[in-house]
């Protein structure tokens, strides 16, 4: 009996270090491997122009922002965080094969949408968020819509500035009349 005691006893021994081991593994993975301290968010934007009234349309924005990590994060204009739109006019005079670039164009409007979210945007596990905003646009235009998040990391790069990630999207609609 004493024996079998002992068995047991060093068995349960040997399941408590593996258990140890591969929680060390588990934490490994998530924190370091993972990173689950470090954000994702996927933006879509979604627009809609609607009647107004004379030569006038709105220019409906909808930026959606999905968290699909497991991992909350939190965007703060403490830290110089931002979250904006932009909507710029596109030169009605460009030849074929010319290029756009995304911020390139008179800036019609823009909206600061952390600051409309009272300075702070808190994203949640597998949170979906949608922020609306509307311009009031001329017909006959074609406007470029960017919608822009940058996270300060904390830390600075190798000439002395904060470090940013950063994640956008953009599109181009043409305000029909």
């Amino acid at each position: 009996m004493r024996r079998a005691i002992e068995i047991v006893d060093l068995g349960l021994k040997v399941l408590s270090c593996i258990a140890i081991l591969c929680a060390g593994a588990w934490a490994a993975w998530v924190f370091w491997l993972a990173g689950s301290t470090d954000w994702q968010n996927n933006l879509t934007l979604e627009t809609q122009v609607l009647p107004y009234h004379d030569n006038l349309r709105l220019l409906v924005v909808h930026i959606r922002s999905k968290n699909p990590r497991t991992a909350t994060f939190e965007l703060d204009s403490d830290r110089h965080d931002s979250f904006q739109l932009r909507v710029r006019k596109l030169s009605a005079g460009a030849k074929a094969g010319t290029v756009f670039h995304e911020d390139e164009g008179e800036l019609v409007a823009s909206a600061d949408l952390l600051k409309l979210a009272g300075d702070s945007y808190e994203f949640l596990p597998n949170a979906e968020m949608d922020d609306m905003q509307t311009v009031v646009s001329p017909v006959g235009i074609a406007v470029s819509v960017i919608a822009e998040m940058k996270i300060h990391t904390g830390a600075y790069d190798k000439h002395g500035q904060p470090d940013v990630d950063s994640n956008s999207t953009s599109t181009v609609v043409r305000i029909e009349p």
